[in-house]
C-alpha cells in the first residue's frame, strides 16, 4: 500500500514538473525534478524529467559556460534514465535530442539508430509526459501508432543531426570576413560596370539622332526628309554603277585634302587609325590601364597585364585549384522522385533470377538500370528534386562544383539513406556513384540537401549573387550592337570602303570582288548616311572623353583584380596547409589500421595506438633537422595523446580531423572557385573597358565627308535638270509666240481651244517632272520667281515676241494725215485685223499667265503635301 502511494505521489510530482515546464517556469520544475530524482533515484522517469528539464534550460541560457554545464548536466540524467529502461524508446529519443544539443552529432545519429532499432519497445504513453511533443495525446491512438510516431520524430532527428554534422564539417568561421569582401567587391564592379555602361552610351549615341520639339530640330528633320528623299532617288535612278563604286570608294588623300575644316585633331585621329589598320588589318585594339602599351588581341592584352604586372599563382598553389563537375554529371536519367519499394522489390527479382540462373550466367550483373527505376507522382518530392537539380546546374555553369562539393554531398545524401532504404538499394554501384541517390530521399531528406546546397555553397560562397551578377553581364553582350565595317579597296591601302554591317558577307569582301555592291547597297546607304550628322568636333570631344573614362574605369577594375588574386593566393595556400594535415592525420591512422591488420594475423603481443604513436613521437624527434612537417606531425601526436588514451578514442579523433580537415577543404574549394569565376568576371569587364575601335570615329568622318559629297552632286543635277525645264519652257512659249503671230487671228482662234488642254496636260506633266528631279525648296522658289519674272516681262513688254501696231486713234487723238497720209477703206479694214490679232494675242498671253499660276500653284501644293506626310510619319514615329 505505501509502494502504490509512494507510485501515486510521485507521478503527481512528475505532472508537476510538466506544467511547470509547460509555463515556462523552469526554475520551479528543475526543483520539483530533482526533489523527485532525490526519493526515487532508481526511477527513469524521474532521470528522464530532469534531463528535460536541464536541457530546456540550457537552451535558453545565454552564459555559455553555465550553459554547457547544464547541457552536460542533462546528459548524465539522460544516459541513467536510459539505462535503467533500456527498451524505452522515449527515453532513446530525449538522449538523443540532448547529445545533438551538446554539437554531438556522431553521438546523436548513433542513438537516433540504436533508439530505432529497439525491438519491442516500451509503450511511449508510459514514459510519456511531454518529453516527444507537445499537443499529442497519446489515448487517441494504439500502442503501435504510439510506436510508430516515436520513430518518425526520431527520423526527423536523424535527419537533423546528420545535417549538422555536415553543416559543422564545413563550417569555417574565417571564411566570413572573406565573404564579406567579396560581396563588397561584387558590389564595386556592379558600380563600375553602371558607369561604364553611361560613358559608352554617352559617346554611341551621338550616332542616333535624338528626337526634339523645337522649331530649329524640326527644320533640320524636313530638310534632312526632303533631302534623303531626292538622294534615294538620284542613287537609285540616276547614278551608274561605276558612280556608285566610285563613290563608296574613298580616297583617302582627296577625303583629307577636300576637307580643310575637319581640323587638326581629326587629321591626326584619321591618320593614326589608318596607319593602324593598315599595319593590324584590324580597326579593333585594346590598351593595357596600366601601362598604356597597345594590343591588336584582347587576349594578348591580358596576357600582358596577367605577366607583366599582376603575377600568377605558383606550382604548388596551382595543383589545388580544384578541377570543375561537368555538366554531364546530372544530366542522366529522370530527376523525378524513385517508389523505393516498388524499386527494392525489382532488385529483389533481379537478385533472385540471378541466382537461379548463377550455373549459366555467371557473369550476369545484379544492378538495377536506371532506366528501369520506378518512378512516382510525389509532387513536393518531385519538386525539391527539381530544386536541386536546377542548383546544381547553376553552379556548374559558372564553374563552381568541385568534386570535393559532388562527393560531400553525396555522402550526405547516403548517410541519410543508410537504415531507410533495403540494403540491395544501397549497394546499387550507381548509388554510391551518382547523385541520383538523391531520386530516394523523402520529403525531409530533400529539404535537408537543398538548405545544405542553398546555405553552404549558394550563401556563404557567394555563389548565387554571383550566378546573377555573370547572368547579367551576358544579357549585356547579347546586347552589344555591332560596328559598321570598314575595308581597304586595294592593296596599296589608299581607299576605304564603308560597309553598313561586319556581320554581313561584304564586310569579308572588297568592292571590287563585289561585282554589284551598288545594288546591294541599293537604298540603305542613303538612310545610313543620313543617320546621326552631329559636329564632328563634338564626336572627337566625345571620343577622347571617352577614351579617358575607360582608363580610369580600367585602373578601378584592374586593383579589383589585385584584390581577388591575392584572396586567391590566400585560399590556395590555406588549402594547402589543411591538405598537409589532413595527411598527417591519414599517415597517424594508417600507422594504427598497419596495427589492425597485424592483429588479425598474429595473435598476442598486440601494441595499443598510444604506443605506436609514442614510439612515432620519439623517432621524429632523434630526426637531426625538423622541418615544418615534422614539427606539425609532433604537435599532432602531442594533441592526441592529451586528448585520448584508448584505442577507440583515438580512432574517433582520427576519424573526426580527417572529416574537420575535408569539410575545410569542401569550404576552400568553394571560395577559390568562386574567386576564380569572380576573377574571369572582373577581367572580361576589363576587356571591354579597354577595348577601343576606331571605326566609331572613323566611320562619322567618312559619313560626313560622304554625305556632303552626295548632297553636292544631287544638288547639282537638280540646278541642271531645273535650268534645262526652264530653257524648255522658254523655247516653247516663244516657238508658240512665233507660230500664232505668223498664223494670224482666224487660225489663231481656231486652235486655240486644243492648244489649251494641250498645255494643261504638258504643265502638269512638268510639273511633276520637275518635282521629282528633285532641287532643294529653296531653288524650286527660285525657279518659280524667275518663271514669274519672265511672265511679267511678257505680259508688260509684248512687242518682244509681237509685231508693233501703231497707236490708237480717237477723238483726242487725230491722225496725222502727214504721217499716215490718206486712209483708204481697205487699210482700215488692215488695221482692223491687226488690232483684233493684238487684242487676241493679248489674251493668249493672259492664258499663258493663267496657267503658269496654276502651274506653280499645283507645284507647292505637292511640295506642302510631302511636307505634311512626312511629318506626319515623324509624329507616329
Amino acid at each position: 500500500m505505501a509502494s502504490s502511494s509512494s507510485s501515486s505521489s510521485m507521478y503527481d510530482e512528475s505532472g508537476r514538473v510538466v506544467d511547470f515546464l509547460a509555463a515556462n517556469e523552469f526554475i520551479k520544475a528543475l526543483e520539483v525534478a530533482k526533489s523527485l530524482v532525490s526519493g526515487h533515484p532508481d526511477s527513469a522517469l524521474a532521470n528522464a524529467l530532469t534531463a528535460l528539464t536541464l536541457m530546456k534550460i540550457s537552451l535558453r541560457d545565454s552564459n555559455v559556460v553555465q550553459r554547457r554545464e547544464y547541457i552536460a548536466s542533462a546528459l548524465d540524467f539522460s544516459k541513467t534514465a536510459l539505462a535503467l529502461s533500456p527498451k524505452s524508446i522515449a527515453f532513446g529519443f530525449l538522449n538523443a535530442k540532448i547529445h545533438l544539443a551538446n554539437a554531438h552529432d556522431d553521438a546523436a545519429i548513433q542513438e537516433c539508430e540504436s533508439a530505432m532499432s529497439i525491438e519491442d519497445p516500451r509503450d511511449p504513453w508510459l514514459d510519456y509526459l511531454g518529453i516527444i511533443n507537445e499537443g499529442y495525446n497519446p489515448r487517441e491512438f494504439s500502442k503501435e501508432s504510439r510506436i510508430e510516431r516515436v520513430r518518425a520524430e526520431l527520423r526527423k532527428l536523424l535527419v537533423k543531426a546528420k545535417r549538422y554534422k555536415f553543416k559543422r564539417l564545413v563550417e569555417d568561421h574565417s571564411l566570413a570576413e572573406i565573404s564579406k569582401e567579396f560581396q563588397a567587391l561584387q558590389d564595386r564592379k556592379e558600380e563600375i560596370q553602371t558607369r561604364f555602361d553611361r560613358e559608352r552610351q554617352s559617346f554611341e549615341k551621338m550616332e542616333m539622332p535624338s528626337p526634339s520639339n523645337s522649331t530649329r530640330q524640326l527644320k533640320k528633320v524636313l530638310s534632312n526628309v526632303d533631302m534623303i528623299t531626292r538622294a534615294r532617288d538620284y542613287w537609285n535612278n540616276v547614278m551608274s554603277l561605276e558612280a556608285k563604286k566610285d563613290f563608296l570608294s574613298v580616297k583617302i588623300e582627296k577625303f583629307c585634302h577636300k576637307n580643310k575644316s575637319m581640323g587638326v585633331k581629326a587629321k591626326v585621329v584619321l591618320a593614326e587609325a589608318v596607319e593602324y589598320a593598315k599595319e593590324t588589318k584590324s580597326w579593333k585594339f585594346s590598351t593595357c590601364c596600366c601601362c598604356g602599351q597597345r594590343f591588336s588581341d584582347e587576349e594578348l592584352n591580358l596576357e600582358h597585364m596577367k605577366s607583366a604586372h599582376l603575377g600568377t599563382l605558383s606550382e604548388e598553389l596551382q595543383s589545388v585549384v580544384p578541377k570543375t563537375v561537368p555538366i554531364s554529371e546530372i544530366e542522366i536519367g529522370d530527376w523525378s522522385p524513385v517508389n523505393v519499394v516498388a524499386a527494392a522489390k525489382l532488385i529483389e527479382d533481379l537478385s533472385r533470377n540471378d541466382s537461379g540462373n548463377k550455373g549459366q550466367d555467371e557473369g550476369k550483373s545484379q544492378d538495377l538500370k536506371l532506366e528501369n527505376l520506378p518512378h512516382c507522382n510525389d509532387i513536393n518530392r518531385g519538386m525539391l528534386i527539381k530544386s536541386i537539380w536546377v542548383l546544381l546546374q547553376l553552379f556548374i555553369e559558372i564553374e563552381c562544383f568541385a568534386p570535393s562539393h559532388f562527393y560531400m554531398l553525396l555522402d550526405l545524401i547516403l548517410e541519410m539513406l543508410k537504415n531507410q532504404i533495403p540494403e540491395t538499394l544501397l549497394n546499387q554501384r550507381w548509388m554510391k556513384t551518382t547523385l541520383v541517390s538523391v531520386w530516394f530521399l523523402d520529403e525531409p531528406e530533400l529539404e535537408s540537401v537543398q538548405e545544405f546546397l542553398i546555405e553552404e555553397l549558394g550563401i556563404s560562397c557567394g555563389l548565387q549573387g554571383l550566378y546573377t551578377s555573370c547572368h547579367r553581364d551576358k544579357a549585356r553582350r547579347d546586347l552589344t550592337i555591332p560596328h559598321e565595317s570598314i575595308v581597304f579597296r586595294d592593296d596599296d591601302l589608299s581607299h576605304l570602303i564603308p560597309l553598313l554591317d561586319e556581320t554581313s558577307e561584304q564586310a569579308s569582301r572588297s568592292v571590287d570582288d563585289t561585282k554589284n555592291v551598288g545594288q546591294e547597297f541599293r537604298d540603305n546607304i542613303v538612310q545610313w548616311l543620313f543617320t546621326g550628322g552631329e559636329p564632328i568636333g563634338e564626336k572627337l570631344k566625345e571620343w577622347e572623353k571617352y577614351r579617358e573614362a575607360s582608363k580610369s574605369l580600367g585602373m578601378e577594375l584592374f586593383k579589383i583584380i589585385e584584390s581577388e588574386f591575392h584572396r586567391l593566393q590566400n585560399m590556395c595556400e590555406r588549402k594547402c596547409k589543411y591538405l598537409r594535415h589532413e595527411k598527417l592525420w591519414l599517415d597517424m591512422e594508417g600507422i594504427c589500421m598497419e596495427e589492425d591488420k597485424r592483429r588479425k594475423e598474429i595473435s598476442g603481443n598486440q601494441q595499443s595506438y598510444r604506443s605506436l604513436l609514442l614510439k612515432r613521437q620519439k623517432d621524429i624527434e632523434k630526426e637531426k633537422r625538423i622541418d615544418e612537417m615534422g614539427s606539425m606531425e609532433l604537435d599532432t601526436i602531442e594533441s592526441i595523446l592529451k586528448k585520448a588514451q584508448a584505442d577507440n578514442d583515438i580512432k574517433m579523433l582520427f576519424q573526426m580531423h580527417i572529416d574537420q580537415m575535408g569539410g575545410k577543404c569542401f569550404k576552400s574549394d568553394a571560395t577559390i572557385l568562386a574567386t576564380n569565376a569572380a576573377m574571369q568576371q572582373t577581367w572580361n569587364k576589363l576587356k571591354m573597358v579597354t577595348s577601343y575601335d576606331y571605326r566609331s570615329i572613323v566611320v562619322p568622318l567618312l559619313k560626313t565627308f560622304m554625305r556632303a559629297q552626295l548632297e553636292d552632286m544631287v544638288d547639282k543635277y537638280a540646278t541642271e535638270k531645273s535650268n534645262a525645264e526652264i530653257e524648255v519652257l522658254l523655247s516653247e512659249l516663244n516657238l508658240n509666240a512665233k507660230n500664232n503671230t505668223g498664223r494670224g487671228g482666224v487660225d489663231a482662234r481656231q486652235g486655240q481651244g486644243k492648244s489649251k488642254n494641250k498645255k494643261k496636260k504638258k504643265d502638269h506633266r512638268k510639273a511633276k517632272e520637275f518635282k521629282a528631279t528633285g532641287g532643294s525648296e529653296d531653288q524650286q522658289e527660285q525657279t518659280s520667281v524667275f518663271i514669274l519674272f519672265i511672265l511679267l516681262y511678257l505680259v508688260l513688254e509684248p512687242s518682244c515676241f509681237v509685231f508693233s501696231v501703231p497707236a490708237a486713234h480717237g477723238k483726242d487723238h487725230p491722225l496725222n494725215p502727214e504721217v499716215v497720209g490718206p486712209v483708204t477703206p481697205d487699210e482700215l479694214e488692215q488695221e482692223e485685223r491687226e488690232l483684233t490679232s493684238k487684242a487676241e494675242e493679248e489674251c493668249r498671253v493672259e492664258e499663258h499667265r493663267r496657267m503658269l499660276a496654276r502651274h506653280l500653284e499645283y507645284q507647292r501644293q505637292i511640295e506642302n503635301e510631302a511636307k505634311q506626310k512626312r511629318l506626319a510619319e515623324i509624329d507616329k514615329a
